[in-house]
Order: structure tokens, then C-alpha cells, then sequence
């Protein structure tokens, strides 16, 4: 049986983009309506926290240890102590924000945008390149969420929220392209809703269901293994952490849920003795 325990005491409104440094052995991750960026070290539960002038919906390192966030309004370079933001792009219309991202194993950030009130198909799935030029990867989406790569480099997978789809792409990494879009898991809402994923060392995907309170485990044949049942509502995404990528951090959601029953949502947890690993995290550049 596996074990959760909270990493830090921080309560996030909507808790997103978990993301491991194993430099400092710390786990960054956004509050997206509370436009902070959080990091909370994994064994002492010591954090601090970045405020920013707009709402971050993901965050990525970079290989000269500073983040690239994915704004309320395009792409940004933000340092770690946060002191410095400097705006790579602005491209989106004001009722637009940018959500989940993610960097590929070529070192591209790759982000997705949606309306903010979720109105369909004004979505796109952006990748910025390592010379800060960007591209249009997907279009027509609507609640651009969770992504990510096989270890093999083969598969992309991503998901589109509503309508609570996970597709499965070939991937070419040495031109990040994708193709050949197969669906490979629809959810019925009234299970919860798909919102971030991670996969884990040996290519399963592991995805969290926003409104269904735990964690689903696929094979990339879109056949479903095994589940991870939270004691919160809403958890928003995953990641792995730790000397040895076992330990699986999950992040939460407050919003619109009472405290007294799920005192933990909100807060980042970390599950123990799942059987599951990771890979080191990707770094943009």
C-alpha cells in the first residue's frame, strides 16, 4: 500500500506543473489564479515562494538554472530567486492564458493556451524552440493540459481536457514533430476530469483526475493497469522526485472545495511506495 504525506504546509488555490530540481532537491510548481510560483524541499518541507505580475500556468527549467514560464500572456525567463523576469514573447489575446508545458527531451518547451472561459477550439499547443522562436504544434483545443514523452522518444501524449481526451502522437525529436494523432483513453466526466500526466520510467502514463480523486495508470496501449486513490477531489498533476525518481509528487486543488472535509487539498503531496519510478527531468535550451 502506498503512503502520502503533505511536502510543504502551503495551500494552493489550483496547485499545477509539479517539477523536480535535483539540484536543490526542492519541487517548483504554480498556484495559477494565486500567480505565485511555490518550492518546497522534499525532506525538510522548507519552501518559498515568487510572486508574479500575471497568472503562470507552467514552469520548466533551463540549462543555465533559470525558469522558463508559460504566462498569462506568452513566454517568460524568470530566475529562481525570482528577482528577475524578462517577457521572451507575448502573442495571446487578453481573455487567453497560457496552461500546462513541459520540455521535450530535445530541450523545447512545449505549452498550451486556452480561453478563460473555456469557450471551444480557441486553444493551440505552442512549442518554443531553442532560439526562442515559436511554433504551432496543435490548434483548435480547448482546455490544453497535461503532456508528455516516451523514453524512447517515439510517442508524444498529450490531453485535451475537455473534451477529456488523451491523444497519442509519433514523435520525431530531432525535428519535434508530431503525427499520426490516434485517441488512446476517453473519460466519462462524471469519473473526473483528465488534467496533468507524467510517465514513468518504463513508458506507462500516469494521469490526474481533476474531480475524481486519484491518479490512473495506462499502459501506451491505452490499457488501464491500476489506480492511486487520493484523499483529496481534485488533484491537478504529477511528477517524480527524489535521488531515485520514486517518489511521486502530486500536485492539488483548493478551489471551491471546504477545507473541513479535505483538509489536504491544495496542499502538494508526495506518495511513497507506489512501485513506480521516473526519469530525470528535461531541461529547455
Amino acid at each position: 500500500m502506498f503512503r502520502v504525506q503533505p511536502v510543504s504546509e502551503i495551500v494552493s488555490q489550483v496547485g499545477e506543473g509539479p517539477l523536480w530540481h535535483s539540484q536543490t532537491s526542492s519541487v517548483f510548481w504554480v498556484d495559477i489564479p494565486g500567480k505565485v510560483i511555490h518550492s518546497a524541499e522534499l525532506r525538510t518541507g522548507k519552501s518559498s515562494s515568487i510572486k508574479t505580475p500575471m497568472m503562470v500556468g507552467a514552469v520548466a527549467l533551463a540549462q543555465d538554472n533559470t525558469l522558463i514560464a508559460a504566462t498569462q500572456s506568452g513566454f517568460a525567463k524568470i530566475s529562481l530567486d525570482g528577482k528577475n523576469l524578462s517577457k521572451i514573447e507575448e502573442f495571446l489575446a487578453s481573455d487567453m492564458r497560457m496552461n500546462d508545458g513541459k520540455v521535450d527531451p530535445a530541450g523545447r518547451f512545449w505549452a498550451g493556451s486556452l480561453a478563460l472561459d473555456f469557450e471551444r477550439n480557441r486553444g493551440s499547443l505552442y512549442v518554443l524552440e531553442k532560439d526562442s522562436t515559436r511554433s504551432t504544434a496543435i490548434e483548435n483545443l480547448t482546455l490544453s493540459n497535461g503532456m508528455g514523452w516516451s523514453p524512447d522518444e517515439r510517442y508524444f501524449y498529450f490531453i485535451d481536457s475537455i473534451p477529456g481526451t488523451i491523444f497519442r502522437y509519433n514523435f520525431d525529436s530531432s525535428s519535434g514533430t508530431i503525427s499520426n494523432k490516434t485517441v488512446l483513453v476517453e473519460f466519462d466526466s462524471k469519473r473526473g476530469i483528465p488534467d496533468g500526466l507524467c510517465i514513468t520510467s518504463d513508458g506507462l502514463i500516469l494521469i490526474a483526475l481533476w474531480d475524481g480523486g486519484r491518479l490512473e495508470l495506462y499502459e501506451p496501449s491505452g490499457k488501464k493497469l491500476e489506480e492511486f486513490v487520493l484523499p483529496v477531489n481534485r488533484p491537478t498533476s504529477c511528477c517524480f522526485a527524489g535521488d531515485d525518481f520514486s517518489t511521486l509528487i502530486v500536485t492539488t486543488a483548493s478551489e471551491d472545495i471546504d477545507g473541513t472535509l479535505e483538509p489536504l487539498a491544495g496542499r502538494i503531496l508526495a506518495l511513497s511506495d507506489t512501485g513506480l519510478s521516473g526519469l530525470p527531468t528535461y531541461r529547455y535550451g
